[in-house]
């Protein structure tokens, strides 16, 4: 069996071990093998051995040298090309399991969602283009609603109060307000209360702005 020789660009992987042991809720450091160093990314999910079993991980940087005095074991694998961790998201997990006395490991189990290997090898269709401004004409019958999606778009914050006129198709409404949000580079969250309003949103969205630009999220959905 050959050896593994270390990365020649910042051989040390400074990673989260997904141990759910308070003692042990820090990084540790690893060494990448040259054959994982394009692949071993910040962010990425890994595998490597901890105390002879073999245990998941986030690569949380690259270092050209590490500060442990000790022999670093190599990364067994990249589970994924895909980053699913990003600095912000380490450091709040950091915070949240300061705060709650907990695990920072155990709080990235629940934040960022199990791998789907057949999701990652869906080439998908790309970025979306940017969408292009909703004409005005849905929001023309109230007084201050062209000038409402024109400062939504321009990405000034108004804040309005809509009452729906009696037989309004209010979905569109709401999805022309998101393509003006979308058009000027911004993304928008829209909240409804029930699953018959989600459906009904939904189907606007994607008539207005198409199925790449649209994310729905349910209580009834599945991991």
């Amino acid at each position: 069996m050959a050896l593994q020789q270390p990365a020649e660009s910042d051989p040390v992987a400074r990673l989260i071990v997904d141990v759910p042991l308070a003692h042990l809720d820090r990084p540790f450091d690893y060494l990448v093998p040259e054959s994982l160093s394009a692949a071993a990314r910040p962010g990425v999910r890994v595998r490597v051995r901890f105390a002879g079993r073999l245990v998941d991980g986030f690569v949380l940087d690259r270092r050209p040298v590490s500060d442990h005095e000790g022999r670093l074991a190599f990364v067994e694998r990249v589970t994924s090309p895909e980053v699913v961790l990003s600095p912000d998201v380490a450091r709040l997990a950091r915070a949240v399991a300061d705060h709650w006395g907990g695990v920072r490991s155990d709080v990235l189990r629940l934040a960022i969602p199990p791998r789907h290997a057949r999701v990652e090898g869906d080439p998908g269709s790309g970025s979306p283009a940017p969408p292009t401004a909703p004409p005005p004409d849905g929001w023309a019958a109230y007084p201050t609603g062209p000038a409402y999606l024109t400062a939504v778009r321009e990405g000034r914050s108004p804040r309005a109060v809509w009452t729906a006129l009696p037989g309004e198709d209010w979905p569109v409404r709401l999805a022309e307000a998101a393509q003006a949000c979308a058009a000027g580079g911004r993304g928008a969250l829209l909240v409804v209360p029930d699953r018959r309003d989600l459906t009904r949103l939904s189907e606007a969205l994607y008539a207005v702005m198409g199925r790449d630009g649209v994310a729905v999220l349910a209580a009834d959905l599945g991991p």
